[in-house]
């Protein structure tokens, strides 16, 4: 079982590090410190003590999520698994081998490498396949909770049961943004390669890359009849034919009054492009969040589509599910979608994650995500016939893989 998402660690500011460290002092008084790396959801710390390696995740009351430590495999349960790597990752070679420790249970974490790529794979202290799992730690709701609301069983989707879940291969662990190009064929944009990945979801594997930058900050990604737009979180937008790619790519600023822009996506009803603002409009309060909606030129004009008022998310989760939660909830927008049969607006926030519904540009419904299926919901598409791709981030330098979440529409059923 892997953590899910935590709440952030200080509202307010940067958590004390030293509160961490002194933790990390009680488990081993020598400890030598490498590195502290605060996380949006916890805090990491590498460490040796006693001339071995460890890495540690604490939550923010400094309790232990996980510890990680270099390893040796007895000889006969590494037979078992070189058995299975053998079989399942011939060409692959062994780079390091670690033990993962959770209050719960215990198993071998194993770094492949092959032509510059790095995959992670697990294996049970017997020698069995390992699938990591969430589970919930610490956060406003839970799976079992929003069981007992009749928003969920009246749905459009059965958002806490996925039909279908799309393990991302490790280079996609960061996976943000989401197109789907046709029934089998997904686009997809991470968070600081210059890459499009080309996704075959039946054959679940990656059958193509285009370069088209070198790294920055990528949010999100539409299509645009041959045309791929990526967008880069200042609003810059890159854009080049993936059928006839030359290496040439064009680039245009898309004006706003946002700082921080994080959803993109192509309305192929209104021939109009939505760019959704993660963050607070500049100088403006921080209880809006903005959606911009424009039409591809020489000279691109922008107009607010939807303004999220925060204020109005939370009167409505109090009401439509009472008693869910106590503390005030951030809906920042990560992603957009508009739903090809209902022409609704899909927009998703990875913090406190949440899916909210606008039917033209009012608040018609949200529903809280739970972290046993959503670590990080980034990125959102619908199929022609009206289901719901969801992408999710895997946790950086973590056991989580990035997924793609399939779910029917229940129209079609």
């Amino acid at each position: 079982m892997f953590l899910a998402l935590l709440p952030m660690l200080m509202a307010s500011g940067q958590p004390d590090k030293k509160l961490y460290v002194n933790k990390v002092k009680s488990i081993c008084p020598t400890a030598d410190i490498i590195e502290i790396e605060v996380k949006d959801d916890y805090v990491e710390i590498e460490y040796w003590c006693n001339s071995r390696f460890f890495e540690v995740g604490l939550n923010h009351r400094q309790e232990i999520i996980y510890n990680e430590s270099e390893a040796e495999i007895p000889d006969n349960i590494m037979n078992t698994i070189q058995k299975r790597l053998d079989k399942n990752h011939y060409g692959w070679v062994i780079d390091e081998v670690s033990m993962i420790t959770y209050a719960d249970t215990s198993f071998y974490k194993i770094e492949l490498l092959r032509n510059g790529i790095e995959e992670n794979v697990y294996f049970t202290t017997d020698g069995r396949n390992y699938k990591i799992k969430n589970m919930i730690a610490d956060e406003e709701w839970n799976q079992d909770e929003l069981l007992r609301y009749d928003a969920f069983r009246n749905a459009p989707y059965d958002f806490l049961n996925p039909n279908k879940v799309y393990d991302l291969p490790e280079v996609l662990k960061e996976v943000l943004g989401i197109a789907l190009y046709d029934e089998q064929t997904i686009f997809c944009v991470q968070d600081e390669l210059g890459i499009v990945f080309k996704y075959n979801l039946q054959n679940e594997e990656i059958e193509g890359i285009h370069r088209f930058t070198d790294k920055g900050d990528f949010e999100d990604l539409a299509i645009v009849g041959d045309f791929v737009y990526i967008l880069r979180s200042d609003g810059t937008l890159f854009y080049f034919n993936h059928k006839q790619y030359n290496g040439k790519v064009e680039q245009v600023m898309v004006p706003s009054n946002c700082m921080n822009i994080e959803g993109l996506f192509y309305d192929q009803q209104s021939k109009t492009i939505l760019m959704a603002c993660k963050d607070e409009p500049v100088n403006a309060k921080g209880n809006k969040r903005l959606i911009y909606n424009f039409s591809l030129g020489e000279k691109i004009k922008s107009e607010i589509a939807i303004t999220i008022n925060l204020n109005e998310i939370n009167d409505f989760i109090e009401k439509k599910y009472v008693g869910l939660t106590r503390n005030k909830v951030f809906f920042n927008p990560s992603a957009i979608a508009t739903h090809p049969i209902t022409g609704e607006q899909y927009v998703l926030s990875a913090d406190n994650r949440m899916l909210a519904i606008y039917h033209d540009s009012q608040l018609k419904d949200i529903y809280p995500l739970p972290s046993e299926i959503f670590y990080k919901p980034e990125g959102i598409d619908f199929t022609a016939s009206g289901d719901l791709l969801i992408s999710s981030e895997g946790i950086k330098k973590g056991e989580l893989d990035g997924q793609i979440l399939h779910f029917t529409n229940k129209s079609n059923r």
